[in-house]
């Protein structure tokens, strides 16, 4: 039997991928794709068996073949395979699948691009929208996705965090979706174009804001910071970070206030400078 991929609805879809219900990699491992979970603008996300053990994953499909889609798709699986971290999404596997791409009457064949994942059972929007999550639960979060973060940093930028890019695995919360990632020792050709808009529309750090107007903005990895800290306000107050910030908006800790709302600082000069010491700010403010 045949899978459909697709970006789009069904009905509205403007091309689809067709591939065989059952596909192998290089190592020899197989897996069964059964239901679509997500798609993006790239890339659609589908739940996969391993057919020796069972166990069940997330398998991401590349669709978008232009080059610059294609080498953040490699990058992504690059830091797949490199992190290791217990508030990372963990990779498992790997490989490209023989693929009919169909666009009204034509047709052609074609190679998907594929990677094997954790399976997360929910997204932290999903959850923070309709319930409340105490402190003593957030406070062993937050300190995990900091110490995420400072991991990521020793090798890359992620630049499109957001609650929807942070999965929930059992009692873990893990940060997902490096396909905008930027390597920081990437000194190539660059992927991102002055006015391009890189991020989470909602979520965005303000020089990633700037350099969408024009502005030549540096996005570094206190703009993640920026991005992590606007999701621990969002599940600490059920609201969105906008505008000026005051202490009489927050509803958590008052111990916790100070670390998040200076990581939220317009002035990237007054934010943690990275994930590693946004992680000892977070912590220090926690045990204290």
């Amino acid at each position: 039997m045949s899978i459909y991929l697709f970006l789009r609805q069904k009905n509205k879809k403007q091309f689809y991928h067709l591939i065989n219900e059952t596909l192998k990699t290089d190592s020899g491992q197989q897996y069964e794709i059964t239901d679509r979970i997500n798609a993006g603008g790239n890339a659609v996300v589908h739940r996969c068996l391993d057919s020796s053990t069972g166990e069940e994953y997330a398998i991401k499909f590349q669709l978008d073949h232009r080059d610059n889609r294609l080498k953040r798709f490699s990058q992504e699986q690059k830091l797949l395979q490199l992190l290791q971290n217990d508030h990372l999404i963990t990779y498992h596997d790997h490989g490209t699948v023989n693929s009919e791409q169909v666009s009204g009457k034509n047709s052609k064949q074609t190679k998907l691009p594929f990677v094997v994942m954790e399976l997360a059972e929910k997204t932290l929007f999903s959850q923070a929208k309709c319930k409340n999550f105490g402190s003593e639960i957030y406070f062993a979060q937050f300190r995990g996705l900091t110490k995420a973060l400072a991991t990521l940093h020793q090798h890359a930028i992620h630049r499109d965090i957001k609650p929807d890019n942070i999965l929930i695995s059992g009692e873990r919360w893990l940060l997902s979706d490096y396909g905008l990632c930027a390597f920081l020792d990437d000194d190539k050709e660059q992927l991102t174009k002055l006015n391009e808009i890189v991020g989470p529309r909602l979520w965005m750090s303000p020089e990633a804001n700037n350099r969408s107007i024009g502005k030549n903005d540096d996005i570094d990895k206190s703009s993640d910071v920026f991005q992590l800290a606007a999701v621990f306000w969002f599940v600490v107050n059920k609201t969105h970070p906008t505008g000026v910030l005051t202490k009489n908006e927050w509803q958590g800790p008052a111990k916790l206030f100070e670390p998040i709302f200076n990581a939220l600082h317009y002035d990237k000069n007054i934010r943690p400078k990275d994930g590693e010491e946004f992680a000892k700010q977070i912590e220090d403010a926690i045990f204290s």
